[in-house]
């Protein structure tokens, strides 16, 4: 009775072994580069998901709602005509970073993510023609040069995200000049432009690598 119940343990410590040895381990996504010194000034590019991303417009969006204090700055791959007008197409690909609280955003260089604690996270949504995709969990050096007083913030950005598509990284690299846009629910009723399509960010991500962010993006 003794000699079974050993086989049954050493059964179970075979098959728990077998388990753990199928968990995939992802090391953290590291920043392109090392040093925010070396960010270059053209606009952020690189790739999301195997695809040339570049950003043709960057805002910010503060929210100040008791309990849902935040701040998203919003880089995406549409154009718009007008600053905070829709963006064309409206399903562009965007890299998006979340300042969690109500501080300020101030010049100041700092690390996001990759091991890092603080209340800065970056993230990225694609549209893949049939859901959205939402990654998070990014490394990035965000670079914060200058943040005006009418509404106007320009700074760097180097990042790079965990794919989950044969465990290759997205990563994007260079500056960006942002307007600050009001949210949604803070625009005229009326006399006002109509108000975009609600954006990427804003969108909850059916898959991806569980982004928080991204399903409760820009809530």
């Amino acid at each position: 009775m003794k000699a079974l119940a050993r086989s049954f343990a050493g059964m179970a410590l075979l098959a728990a072994c077998r388990s753990e040895s199928h968990v995939e381990v992802r090391p953290p996504a590291e920043p392109p580069v090392d040093s925010p010194n070396v960010i270059p000034d053209a606009p952020v590019n690189g790739t999301i998901r195997g695809a040339p991303f570049t950003v043709r417009d960057a805002r910010y969006v503060v929210d100040r709602r008791i309990g849902y204090e935040h701040t998203d700055l919003l880089l995406s791959a549409g154009r718009a005509d007008s600053p905070c007008g829709a963006l064309s197409p409206p399903r562009a690909t965007s890299v998006w970073l979340r300042l969690e609280g109500d501080e300020k955003i101030e010049p100041k260089d700092v690390r996001v993510g990759a091991g890092s604690k603080g209340p800065w996270s970056v993230h990225y949504q694609v549209f893949d023609g049939e859901s959205w995709i939402g990654v998070g969990e990014g490394g990035a050096i965000l670079s914060i040069r200058e943040a005006t007083a009418d509404g106007r913030l320009s700074g760097g950005l180097a990042a790079c995200f965990p794919d989950d598509a044969d465990n290759k990284k997205s990563c994007v690299l260079g500056s960006f000049d942002a307007v600050s846009c009001p949210m949604r629910i803070d625009q005229p009723v009326r006399g006002a432009v109509a108000p975009e399509e609600i954006p990427a960010e804003y969108l909850p991500a059916v898959r991806g690598g569980g982004d928080r962010g991204a399903r409760d993006g820009g809530r």
